[in-house]
């Protein structure tokens, strides 16, 4: 049957058994049941808006970190190790700031296909990762690596409440996927820190311990925005 031909059914219907009416004391019960805790929503800024302020926290968030832990790691750097760090990582960010802005506002298209693609990238920046730094022995792997691991957590921390700021005023599907996403971009803010100011170019000192804080970051996100929406959920 198609759509014209059910409502027409439900018209004849609905005039063959009209409904009993109603007192207008009762009508007045419904209508402050459905209206009575109805506010006026304030509108989203303009997409641009929101996706300069995430920009502008990362870059505020890096440039701070390059700043206090200084830069040895840069100019430790080849000029293949830089573009095969920095690009990737550089695309990643964008991709996420784009796909987290999207996600707040509800079925916006592209928020889920930019965030996959941006997880292909920090895939591919892994591998970059591991093609162009080589391993080496480290006397005091642990103790080294959770100095990086702290400092890059120093700065991820703070991005991922900075971004909290803005991404609050959206309404978007997906709470765990947003979590998850701005969890990504937080890390990413650490780890462009840690590549800057580390000199260690040990593979295994990279992988491990810089990589891990967006991998932490990004699971973070996911299990706090999963744990405040079943809340919410239960609440309402």
């Amino acid at each position: 049957m198609t759509g014209s031909g059910m409502n027409r059914d439900i018209d004849q219907l609905l005039a063959s058994h009209p409904l009993p009416s109603l007192r207008s004391d009762r009508l007045k019960q419904v209508e402050t049941a459905v209206l009575g805790d109805l506010k006026p929503v304030r509108p989203l800024a303009p997409e641009g808006a929101y996706l300069a302020a995430i920009a502008g926290i990362f870059i505020a968030v890096f440039s701070l970190g390059c700043y206090l832990t200084g830069q040895h790691g840069w100019h430790a750097l080849s000029e293949l190790q830089k573009f095969a760090v920095f690009v990737p990582l550089a695309a990643s960010v964008a991709l996420l700031a784009f796909s987290v802005v999207r996600q707040m506002s509800p079925a916006r298209k592209l928020a889920r296909s930019s965030a996959l693609i941006s997880a292909v990238l920090f895939v591919a920046l892994l591998l970059a990762m591991l093609a162009v730094f080589q391993p080496a022995q480290e006397s005091a792997f642990v103790r080294h690596g959770m100095a990086c691991f702290r400092t890059g957590m120093a700065f991820a921390i703070p991005a991922a409440l900075l971004f909290a700021l803005p991404l609050h005023r959206g309404a978007g599907l997906s709470p765990v996927l947003t979590g998850a996403t701005a969890g990504g971009l937080a890390g990413l803010a650490g780890l462009a820190v840690l590549e800057i100011h580390c000199p260690n170019l040990n593979v295994f000192h990279i992988v491990v311990w810089h990589v891990s804080v967006t991998v932490v970051c990004v699971v973070a996100g996911l299990i706090f925005s999963s744990v405040t929406f079943r809340r919410w959920n239960a609440n309402h």
